[in-house]
């Protein structure tokens, strides 16, 4: 139970704080939902190294989002990741790549792009994907934020989304 009401503070702050679409809440015909993501496994190195200056490209993983609320049964899902990202000397800068999440109604394919801290783990992204199978037709707009390893313990990502 503290785990699900932490997860709704922070859907909260990132609905909040973020200047997107997924900000402004939800519409009429519009489903929203809360929750979290986390990788099961670790990451697979393609090119580059997480390091100063690095620039890292095609890696991989396998993430698993869990919502709640009006769309988290379809917003929901587990899959493959792929990111890339230019860092500085601080070993922070922009990182985007592509996701393919799935779950019993269908599969989500999308896009991110966001922000990333390698030293403290915080960040944030903001991604859109467009459903597939019994998702047909719908599109997911998500933001999320890794407030860091020391604040939570764990590479956490939280998140909001709508479905349209």
């Amino acid at each position: 139970m503290k785990r699900l009401m932490m997860v709704f503070a922070f859907a909260l702050l990132v609905s909040g704080f973020f200047g997107s679409a997924v900000a402004g809440g939800a519409k009429a015909g519009e489903l929203v939902a809360g929750g979290y993501e986390n990788m099961i496994g670790t990451w697979t190195p393609g090119k580059g190294n997480i390091e100063p200056g690095g620039k890292i490209r095609d890696w991989s993983a396998v993430y698993e989002t869990t919502l709640f609320g009006p769309a988290g049964e379809i917003a929901s899902g587990i899959g493959p990741v792929t990111m890339n990202c230019n860092l500085d000397s601080g070993l922070t800068g922009p990182c985007w790549g592509s996701f393919e999440y799935t779950n019993s109604t269908g599969t989500w394919i999308g896009t991110w792009q966001g922000s990333f801290n390698f030293a403290t783990g915080a960040g944030s992204y903001q991604a859109v994907a467009h459903g597939t199978g019994g998702l047909r037709g719908l599109v997911l707009q998500s933001d999320v934020v890794y407030p860091g390893y020391a604040a939570i313990g764990s590479g956490t990502g939280y998140l909001y989304s709508i479905v349209r």
